[in-house]
């Protein structure tokens, strides 16, 4: 196995803890409150997360910086991304998910890992909010989909007339 591999791996691990504490705890805190409360503070919670990594960037990241920053750092291959840059919008493409894989481990059911999933993607929702970078999370894992497709759109110049 190579140092990159192990790397990888260790890292999947680490975000599989992660993802073991949201259900865990979402199951938990469930006992106590509504669900349905219980998922809002989750999402509050994480998009919140999400706010506080892009404040961690260094300056307002673009659609391009932030693909480029996703395989620089190691994080296209933890997912197996693939990067699409086009015109008006770049692309993560993500087959392998450490925290889907996660919930299956731990015997999430199908919804269970569908709303984890989702909640999960509110750190990626703030980060881009933080940056201004309109987003649509149009396939997600979680949900079924064979991959998982966050489209950051470009910033369009204002049309001088």
């Amino acid at each position: 196995m190579s140092h990159n591999d192990v790397v990888v791996e260790k890292v999947r691990n680490a975000i599989k803890d992660r993802a073991l504490y949201l259900a865990l705890l979402y199951r938990s805190f469930s006992k106590a409150l509504p669900p349905d409360q219980v998922e809002k503070l989750a999402r509050e919670a994480i998009y919140e997360y999400g706010r506080i990594k892009g404040q961690k960037d260094a300056g307002k990241v673009t659609s391009e910086e932030w693909v480029d920053k996703h395989v620089s750092k190691g994080s296209g291959a933890v997912f197996q991304s693939r990067i699409v840059k086009e015109k008006d919008r770049c692309e993560q493409q993500m087959t392998y998910c450490p925290l889907v894989e996660a919930w299956k481990e731990l015997g999430c059911s199908q919804e269970e890992i569908d709303l984890f999933c989702d909640i999960a993607m509110e750190v990626d929702r703030g980060r881009a909010d933080y940056h201004g970078i309109p987003w649509e999370i149009s396939e997600r894992m979680g949900k079924g989909d064979s991959f998982c497709r966050l489209v950051l759109k470009k910033e369009r110049s204002p049309s001088l007339t």
